[in-house]
């Protein structure tokens, strides 16, 4: 009997737990955190990023990179209020000196006031930093991306293997809608017993959308991409972050379509992405012509659908696509019918600009068994294939039907399971505003609060993987 190279799904019941408790070594206390943030070099090649103050007005008391650290440590605080006031405290302030010292050299470090800025003083800052919050973010997924090459993520040549890939070797993405700053959807109301207007500041940024779960949430949608290599929680590196226009054509499975293609482009050891059900057809197509592994979810309304008959002598097969793999449709003596999967016996990726992937089969026979090959992942276009042979004109949408590593599969119930790395991150970015809401209006302003969440987190994610290299290297 031939094998699946994916092999069988386990049983939920017989399946062994993987879930890590929590333990120690997994928390951070403040004053680490800070710590991690002040000698992160990614905060000081940010600040250089950022143009010159003009020559008019009163000469700045503080460099962007405190507000950088300020922007960073707020979230660690969750408000900019107890930022404020820890920073002012020259003991917490002497965290960013000391930051300083090590990475600019001690001139710099001496021209950095006794204490750290104001709420005042931030909210003054914070307009120049949100107006800069697009090239911002441009440059620093750049850092982002160097930092989780050097931490061993996503390994350029190191084996890799399409049907098993390893956690370090995909990226873990999804959508949230973050809860609005304000409950206001309008500008104005009025009061219908007095006839007074009320005025209200509303969230241009902020929409009523629908969540997995299917619960409606009022904000604004951002998709994350991170990826880890081992299993501490806090070694998460966090790669982009991305708004979802509520009116863009795709919505949120195109951003995130639009994501991977960028990390994949620049990272040619990242093997592909770990997605909810979001991501459809059309999606996985544009990621396997690419080069990428899609590992999610078939749609529930995804029914089985007829393939082709397969003659290759003097037997006939009836092949179906079904719960994203081929299948053969087995009729019995008492007139049933049913479908079963045919082994798998390679997973194929060819091409070098434009990819295409296929399964090679062992179909089961009285004659013996036949090895035949089919296209997965992709939608032939129309020109693609002879006339009237592509997927487009045949009708059959086989990126949607037929995917690169089928669900029901051993190698599926492995992999799959570290996408719940994405709720994990929604979950500490909800932890890091006050009172799990937004603090911010608008999107440049929302991409600063996502840059410092996505700063603090990648500050201590770097700290704890230079603290296991020196734990490792080996003494004189």
């Amino acid at each position: 009997m031939p094998e699946d190279i994916f092999g069988d799904a386990v049983p939920p019941a017989q399946r062994t737990p993987r879930k890590r408790t929590f333990s120690d070594k997994d928390r951070r206390t403040l004053h680490e955190r800070l710590t991690d943030c002040a000698h992160n070099p990614d905060l000081y090649e940010l600040a250089e990023t950022l143009p010159p103050p003009g020559r008019v007005g009163r000469p700045r008391h503080y460099p962007d990179v405190a507000f950088l650290f300020f922007l960073a440590a707020r979230s660690a605080l969750a408000s900019a209020r107890r930022t404020a006031a820890h920073l002012e405290d020259p003991e917490v302030w002497t965290i960013l000196k000391a930051g300083a010292r090590a990475e600019l050299g001690a001139a710099e470090a001496a021209r950095l006031p006794d204490a750290g800025p104001t709420r005042a003083q931030w909210l003054r800052a914070q307009r120049r930093l949100r107006d800069h919050s697009h090239e911002l973010w441009e440059s620093y997924r750049v850092l982002a991306l160097e930092q989780a090459l050097e931490q061993g993520i996503f390994p350029e040549h190191e084996t890799r293997s399409w049907s098993s890939p390893q956690r370090h070797q995909l990226i873990t993405a999804d959508g949230t809608v973050l809860k609005s700053p304000t409950l206001a959807r309008a500008s104005q109301s009025v009061d219908l017993t007095t006839g007074e207007i009320r005025y209200h500041r509303v969230d241009p940024a902020s929409v009523s959308q629908m969540e997995g779960g299917g619960t409606e949430v009022f904000g604004p949608k951002y998709v994350f991409f991170s990826a880890r290599k081992d299993e501490n929680y806090l070694s998460r590196v966090f790669l982009d972050s991305r708004y979802v226009p509520h009116l863009r054509p795709g919505g949120e499975a195109a951003v995130a379509v639009e994501g991977v293609i960028d990390i994949m482009s620049a990272a040619p050891g990242c093997m592909g992405i770990l997605y909810d059900g979001a991501l459809r057809g059309v999606h996985r197509d544009a990621i396997a012509r690419h080069g990428g592994l899609v590992v999610n979810k078939q749609h529930k309304g995804n029914e089985p659908q007829f393939y082709e008959s397969l003659r290759p002598g003097r037997c006939t097969h009836e092949l179906w696509a079904a719960n994203g793999r081929v299948a053969e449709k087995v009729h019995f003596a008492d007139g049933t019918a049913e479908l079963i999967p045919v082994p798998i016996k390679r997973l194929e990726r060819r091409g070098v600009r434009m990819f295409r992937w296929y399964h090679v089969l062992a179909i089961r026979c009285r004659h013996g068994v036949h090895e035949y090959r089919v296209s997965v992942g992709t939608t032939s276009r129309k020109g693609e294939r002879p006339p009237g042979k592509s997927d487009e004109e045949r009708g059959f949408h086989r990126a949607e039907h037929l995917q690169q590593i089928p669900e029901f599969t051993r190698t599926h119930q492995l992999v799959y399971p570290y996408r719940s790395d994405a709720e994990s991150g929604h979950a500490q970015l909800d932890a890091s505003l006050w009172n799990g809401r937004l603090i911010s209006y608008g999107v440049e302003a929302q991409q600063l609060l996502t840059l410092g969440f996505v700063l603090a987190q990648n500050s201590t994610s770097r700290a704890l993987h230079k603290e296991g290299a020196s734990i490792l290297r080996p003494t004189a």
